[in-house]
């Protein structure tokens, strides 16, 4: 049996399972026996936002990300003894699981002074001659936001996990993978509220057209024919212009098929350039949804590479699909 094995049935065994867990554990006998309470309160978690955007599968993989700033995943191997030899652990990013005598660390280069980095998560277990490689995934600067945690999704490995969470005060939901889980989820508990930074990594980013429509039924078609036709006595709705909306400046966040990957069409605010183990990379600072206080704002680092020549401009609208990361904002690097 692997470390990461023997580790991932300790934690099984030894960690609070997710509620989703303890709902799928009921026996079908046993099933009748639920409260009604209970019964209410699953059905007004399954009516909540942020249950329909954690409803997509976990992929347990970060191949993806790599092929969007390389073209080709499998590029990050040449990296890969670079990254460990040469890259720094600060001391928040380390944990030791007692219990097993496995200790766990983030490796981030170069350093973890710039906006994006490469970084690898080695396990060493006790006595070990080395530590064992257990995955390498980008680490990206983003923006605060206030967030309630409602769930957290280990992967099989027990170090890696995805967190599903809202704006506090009903804002809109978000599903985002934890550079940090392995250390931070006991913090991810349902209910907890924290500041999270949010950054999204471009799957695809073109710029969006200027898209018009007409409204010509529904609710919001009614209201404003209702108040037309109060404002002009002797009219009648022959007479009336069905209102036109502008996609102009839109904020929209769609879940795709996989947790932590979204559809998004934003306005771009500010754009910086950066780069990762060599390859150009935009940083546009963005509200991701939302309007007023209850957004999700971040930076979209989009690799050069997907962009085709096209250069994003403060005051773009564009669109595409990204993967969502979040971590605790004491993690910001250190000036």
């Amino acid at each position: 049996m692997g470390v990461l094995d023997f580790f991932a049935r300790w934690r099984k065994k030894n960690v609070s399972p997710a509620p989703e867990e303890e709902k799928n554990d009921i026996r079908p006998e046993e099933s009748e026996e639920v409260s009604s309470e209970a019964a209410a309160s699953e059905e007004a978690s399954e009516e909540s936002a942020y249950d329909d955007a954690f409803m997509a599968e976990h992929f347990e993989g970060l191949g993806e990300a790599w092929e969007a700033l390389f073209g080709q995943a499998a590029l990050i191997q040449d990296y890969l003894v670079t990254i460990a030899k040469e890259g720094k652990c600060h001391e928040r990013c380390t944990v030791r699981f007692q219990n097993v005598g496995l200790t766990v660390s983030l490796v981030q280069y170069p350093d973890n002074g710039r906006d994006i980095r490469a970084g690898v998560l080695l396990a060493e277990p006790p006595s070990a001659e080395k530590a064992v490689l257990v995955s390498c995934f980008p680490v990206m600067e983003g923006l605060p936001n206030p967030l309630r945690i409602r769930k957290s999704h280990a992967w099989r490995n027990g170090l890696e996990g995805v967190v599903a969470a809202e704006r506090v005060h009903d804002g809109p939901p978000i599903t985002f993978f934890a550079p940090f889980f392995s250390r931070d989820e006991p913090q991810f508990a349902p209910g907890a509220e924290l500041s999270v930074s949010l950054a999204g990594l471009a799957f695809s980013c073109r710029k969006a057209a200027m898209q018009r429509f007409t409204v010509e039924e529904g609710p919001w078609y009614e209201e404003e024919l209702q108040r037309f036709l109060e404002e002009n006595p002797g009219k009648s709705e022959a007479d009336f212009s069905a209102p036109v909306v502008s996609m102009q400046g839109a904020r929209i966040l769609m879940p795709q098929h996989y947790a932590c990957e979204w559809q998004y069409r934003c306005p771009v605010l500010d754009v910086a350039r950066t780069e990762i183990l060599g390859q150009p990379v935009y940083r546009l600072h963005v509200i991701f949804v939302g309007v007023d206080d209850d957004t999700l704002a971040g930076y979209l680092y989009v690799p050069e590479r997907l962009l085709d020549g096209y250069v994003p401009q403060a005051g773009d609208d564009i669109e595409g699909t990204l993967w969502m990361t979040g971590m605790l904002c004491d993690d910001r690097r250190e000036q």
